[in-house]
């Protein structure tokens, strides 16, 4: 491990919060990480960015800007219409169209 990368549990202690809160950032995107075999190492710098912008507000440079659902659900809405697809079977319409075959 590198001297300026920080395990999860080691970057919760730091950031004084929970392991959990630590993995939901990076599930997220808001703290980027790598993941080597079956644990997440995250870039002291990344950390100490991610933790300036919870503790002031501010998104630091280069993160995404949190959006209430309200909005992120209307530009979805909107790109999906943008979207020239053709509407399959329902799931519904799926699942009775293979038990049908099953008989």
């Amino acid at each position: 491990m590198a001297a300026n990368e920080l395990t999860v549990r080691e970057a919760a202690r730091r950031a004084r919060r929970s392991e959990e809160t630590i993995r939901r950032w990076i599930w997220t995107g808001r703290l980027p990480a790598v993941k080597r075999g079956t644990s997440y190492r995250i870039d002291l710098v990344h950390l100490e960015e991610v933790i300036v912008e919870v503790e002031s507000g501010v998104p630091a440079h280069g993160t995404v800007p949190n959006i209430a659902m309200r909005e992120w659900l209307k530009e979805v809405e909107e790109w999906k219409r943008g979207v020239a697809t053709t509407p399959g079977p329902t799931a519904s319409e799926m699942l009775i169209e293979d038990r049908r075959a099953r008989r």
